[in-house]
Order: structure tokens, then C-alpha cells, then sequence
């Protein structure tokens, strides 16, 4: 098998996961979805089940295997910065009483590494796990501040009516200041203040916000809590080199 054919079929084998990882749970579903034959997708499964990457179970469908998780686990602890974090996101979010994220960049999107809640009775939709527009978030944004203005612009573009000189000059502001907000810019009445998280070499590996809705986050509290983040975001900092 040439390199060329070797990468189609592994990057079918990798739609067949994601679509499964998506909740597409039977094979005609997948076959629509990914526009491939039943044939192929057969036995792309077939191969996947056999590695234990996909399981079927019965009156569900086709689930993620154990494989997957074992793989899942592993990730996550080659990623010790989750662990370094969480006791100073769980500290952030018992000061400020709000919901604490922490994100990294994953190509255009930011991934919500973790999420502390806090203590006000407020539903925040946000998961961890949960991928969304880098230019729509806080966290995203604070990912962005070192980022060169074209990459903003195409950053920014991406996202449905936005006034695109209007958060290129917030961006000029959040990069001179090195802190981002989020003002309802993907939710109504959301609001949230992010910093980001430095490694040695002074490069932006992750952000942290602090989330909540408007009534709690005035244009004053969120001015008052950066000096506060940047803090937590140094200790952090400190803990990773």
C-alpha cells in the first residue's frame, strides 16, 4: 500500500471514530454521514472493533471501546498541566465564586481542559471536552494575544456578524494589557475575564477565565479581577517550569 492510499484509509478509520465519537451509533448513519460505502465502512469497523477501539453494544449501537479509554487516560496524564492547575482553578473559583475554565489551543478552536463550577446558581453550558471557536471566547481570545493581527483577522472571520474592527482594536487592547474578556461575544448575558498561562519561554501554552453572567460581572468587577488572575496565572506558571 503506497503512502498515499495508507492515508485515506487512515484518515477514514479516524472520520469513522470521530463520527462514532459523535453519537452516530449505527452503520447506515455513518455511511450518510461520511458519504462512503457500506462495504468500506464495514470493514473499517471490523478492524476497529478487533483492536477494541469501537465496541458494539446491543440496543445502543456502536460505542467508543476501551481501548479508546485507556488511550483517553493516558492523554491526560501526559498532560500535566490539568494536574498542576486544578488546585489553583479550584482556589480561583472558591474566591471569586464563579465558574473557572481552563483551555488550550487545539488548531482553530479552543478545548476546555477543565471546569471548577462556582457557587452561584447559574447553569453554564460550557464541558470539559467541549471545542469552540477560538475568536468566540474569552479563553480564546486570551490564546490569541501573541498571535500575529492577520491571524486575528482570519481568526475573527470565522465567526457569524461580528464587527471585525471592533474586536481587532479589543485585541490590540487585551495583547498590550495581556488579559481578554468575553462580553456576551457567544452567549447572551455571559460574560467572563481570561488570562494566559505562560511557560518558561514566556509562550502562551493555556488560559484561564473566570465565568458568569453580566449581573455578577459589571464593567467594574471585571477590570478589579485581572490583577487577581494574573496572580493565579503565575503561580501556575511557576508550577509548570
Amino acid at each position: 500500500m503506497g503512502s498515499k492510499q495508507g492515508n485515506q484509509a487512515l484518515n477514514k478509520a479516524i472520520a469513522v471514530i470521530d463520527a462514532i465519537a459523535d453519537g452516530h451509533r449505527q452503520l447506515k448513519d455513518i455511511c450518510d454521514l461520511l458519504d462512503l460505502p457500506k462495504s468500506t465502512v464495514h470493514r473499517i469497523l471490523q478492524g476497529l472493533i478487533e483492536a477494541r477501539y469501537i465496541r458494539e453494544v446491543k440496543g445502543i449501537g456502536l460505542v467508543l471501546g476501551t481501548k479508546m479509554i485507556q488511550l483517553g487516560i493516558r492523554a491526560q496524564q501526559d498532560m500535566p498541566l490539568k494536574e498542576i492547575a486544578k488546585p489553583f482553578l479550584r482556589a480561583l473559583a472558591e474566591e471569586t465564586k464563579d465558574t473557572v475554565h481552563l483551555g488550550i489551543k487545539d488548531e482553530d478552536e479552543i478545548f476546555y481542559l477543565d471546569k471548577i463550577p462556582g457557587e452561584r446558581a447559574i447553569q453554564l453550558r460550557s464541558q470539559v471536552g467541549d471545542r469552540l471557536p477560538m475568536a468566540a471566547t474569552g479563553v480564546g481570545k486570551a490564546l490569541m494575544i501573541d498571535m500575529p493581527k492577520m491571524e486575528w483577522q482570519r481568526l475573527i472571520k470565522k465567526q457569524q456578524g461580528v464587527d471585525l474592527e471592533a474586536m481587532l482594536s479589543r485585541m490590540e487592547e487585551y495583547s498590550k494589557n495581556d488579559y481578554s474578556f468575553d462580553l456576551e461575544d457567544n452567549e447572551d448575558l455571559v460574560r467572563c475575564v481570561a488570562v494566559p498561562i505562560r511557560n518558561k519561554y514566556n509562550n502562551i501554552i493555556a488560559a484561564i477565565s473566570v465565568t458568569s453572567i453580566k449581573e455578577y460581572m459589571p464593567d467594574e468587577r471585571m477590570q478589579a479581577l485581572i490583577p487577581l488572575m494574573k496572580s493565579y496565572s503565575q503561580k501556575i506558571s511557576e508550577q509548570l517550569n
